[in-house]
């Protein structure tokens, strides 16, 4: 039993026991595309997108792999993993002995859901040996958990022919043609001792779905209904084989073949081909897949300030039938998830403390398949980026309220209690913004890029004493750059600074409401899309005139009063009561006092004045003291 990430010694080979298969190479091809060993490339007469591809990859295994793959057929295919068994095809030191575990090393250096390979002896004494794999293996060549990779395998190796020539090799997954390339390495000789070695593997680095755009997309299978219950033929024992590709006349079950100097002859349906040779004799591995298994994408919960909780779980599975997939855990009833087509969700409640693990599983499957999975925060949110403003905008919350965790905008910094994080200026703009949370969840949120317009306020309306310094707020324009205050209508008034967001001015001694426009440029230079106007309106100042006197003999009227609206400015007109014509003014001196005195004037016992000041006060029956003096 190997410790864990102990690499393990390479073998010359790996075959199985009737096919030359060389599985693993000494550096793996991290890429999606075609590797040739010496240089070989491929000329795809049958166009790669053409070919039938994987439909699925399965919920994951208990060894970090997928449980099973299905192929364009619906033919799903699991691991052989049990090295004892023959019909696994592994060759006798070629696996790991005893209990299988990741987490101690102690694992196969690569593992099969399905295995096929050719063998032709050429008329020259040659070998021409064909792979076709769908294989598991580790990243680095070390048994070591995150490492797992799944790829499709098409391999050709080829010696014995003719330096500089064209070669065409028709097999189950397509038709290739190469150029054969001078065995020896420093030859340069056309014509001479040639070689096809090539390998193409498709799928190390796109995940367990990367396998999916392999040539590997449809499974073999024995051509008879006699195969091993269970798999799709014995690796020990060559034979037929159905389901290559249909080039539209036939599958091509078969490895063939055709160039110069093969001096042999293929028989087929249609004719007979010259330096051609060909097998339809194959050493198949492949084990079906018993259980459909059952993946957790997603098990998140809820909290409110009140304590009640819930976790939703997100659950797949294969979707040939209706399966019964049931979760549980610490404080919360069974429940049986609904769903169809493969996609099932339960909402479960639960009481106390959060459960610390969900238990999904798939009651359908003989024996039941499980998956556990501790249930973490819901985090929800956008992310803006305006140009305008030059700001980056996120907003986040967590589905618990009950204990708020703490979010991160990843490359930035927490989000403040609020739910919102502005960054002015910021050194970055991303695609989307990743934003996790102390409780465990997580999510990426794509970076919407707006122009949000400039906007001005020019704020809310003000009453105010006449005399006195008035303030205009237009703080609560957005995206304002620059400010520009106009007088629209009033007594004319001096802004002490028309470009700032809070000018200030004198408020006259009038009773007349004045106006102000303000418009404002964002950051981009542009205006904003709108004028606001704000209207400051005067109150009224207070007068007191608590009576007149008249003096009959001389037919002299005086009226003493004051004016909370110091002069100079300020007038004060009085009438008669019940007469609309005023009998005249007097002006409000600088303390704020004013008399008004006329002589030719008459008064009755009972006549009251009306007194109305320039500033907006009133007064109204105010008596008159009749004097014979």
């Amino acid at each position: 039993m190997l410790p864990r990430g102990r690499r393990r010694k390479r073998k010359k080979a790996s075959a199985l026991k009737s096919v030359l298969l060389l599985v693993i190479t000494a550096v793996l091809v991290i890429t999606s595309g075609i590797w040739g060993d010496n240089g070989a490339k491929a000329d795809y007469i049958v166009p790669m997108d053409k070919i039938p591809k994987l439909q699925k990859v399965g919920p994951m295994g208990d060894y970090g792999y997928p449980l099973w793959y299905k192929d364009s057929k619906g033919k799903r295919l699991e691991l052989c993993l049990d090295g004892l068994d023959p019909l696994c095809g592994f060759v006798a030191g070629e696996f790991a002995e005893g209990r299988l575990s990741v987490e101690t090393g102690n694992f196969h250096e690569e593992a099969f859901y399905q295995l096929a390979g050719a063998q032709i002896t050429l008329p020259s004494g040659g070998d021409a040996v064909a792979t076709f794999a769908l294989e598991a293996a580790w990243a680095n060549e070390l048994v070591q958990d995150g490492d797992q990779i799944v790829f499709g395998r098409v391999r050709f190796r080829v010696d014995d022919l003719l330096t500089g020539s064209k070669y065409v090799i028709t097999h189950p997954y397509g038709v290739d043609e190469f150029v054969a390339t001078p065995e020896d390495k420093d030859a340069t000789q056309i014509g001479g001792p040639g070689e096809i070695r090539f390998v193409e593997d498709i799928g190390v680095n796109g995940g367990f779905g990367g396998a999916t755009k392999s040539r590997i997309g449809t499974f073999l299978e024995w051509d008879t209904t006699d195969r091993p219950i269970g798999y799709v033929g014995n690796p020990n024992v060559d034979h037929k084989i159905k389901n290559g590709y249909h080039n539209g006349t036939e599958e091509q079950n078969y490895f063939r073949i055709q160039g110069p100097g093969i001096n042999s002859t293929c028989v087929t349906t249609s004719g007979t081909i010259r330096n051609c040779i060909q097998t339809d004799l194959f050493s198949l591995m492949g084990k079906e897949a018993t259980t459909a298994g059952v993946d957790v994408m997603r098990a998140t919960y809820s909290q409110d300030t009140a304590g009640s909780g819930t976790i939703d779980v997100f659950a797949s599975t294969e979707v040939d039938k209706q399966y019964t997939i049931d979760v549980t855990g610490d404080g919360m009833s069974a429940t049986t998830m609904r769903g169809i087509g493969g996609q099932y969700f339960g909402r479960v409640p639960f009481t106390g403390d959060l459960p610390s693990q969900v238990i999904v599983t798939n009651k359908t499957d003989t024996p039941n398949s499980t998956k556990k999975l501790k249930p973490v925060d819901h985090v929800t949110g956008t992310a803006k980026y305006d140009t305008n403003s030059d700001s980056l905008i996120i907003t986040a919350v967590s589905s618990d309220k009950l204990n708020p965790p703490t979010l991160t905008a990843q490359g930035f910094k927490d989000i403040p209690a609020s739910g919102t994080l502005v960054i002015n200026k910021p050194e970055k703009i991303p695609p989307s913004i990743t934003v996790t949370s102390s409780a465990g969840g997580s999510e990426s949120l794509p970076v919407d890029v707006s122009t949000v317009p400039a906007s001005a306020n020019a704020g809310a309306a003000q009453t105010v004493k006449q005399g006195t310094v008035v303030t205009l707020d237009g703080s609560a324009s957005t995206n304002a750059a620059t400010y520009k205050w106009e007088q629209v209508s009033g007594p004319a008034v001096t802004l002490s600074d028309s470009g700032s967001a809070n000018p200030t001015f004198t408020f006259p001694k009038q009773f007349v409401p004045i106006s102000f426009k303000l418009t404002v440029t964002g950051l981009n230079g542009l205006p904003s899309t709108n004028e606001s106007i704000v209207t400051i309106t005067p109150s009224p100042d207070n007068l007191t005139a608590p009576r007149g006197t008249f003096v009959s003999s001389t037919g002299t009227l005086t009226v003493p009063g004051t004016s909370d609206v110091f002069g100079p400015g300020v007038t004060i007109t009085i009438s008669k009561s019940n007469q609309t014509t005023p009998l005249g003014t007097a002006v409000v001196g600088p303390d704020g006092k004013w008399v008004f005195s006329k002589r030719s004037v008459s008064f009755v016992t009972g006549e009251t004045l009306s007194i109305v000041s320039s500033s907006g006060g009133k007064l109204n029956n105010v008596p008159v003291i009749i004097s014979t003096r």
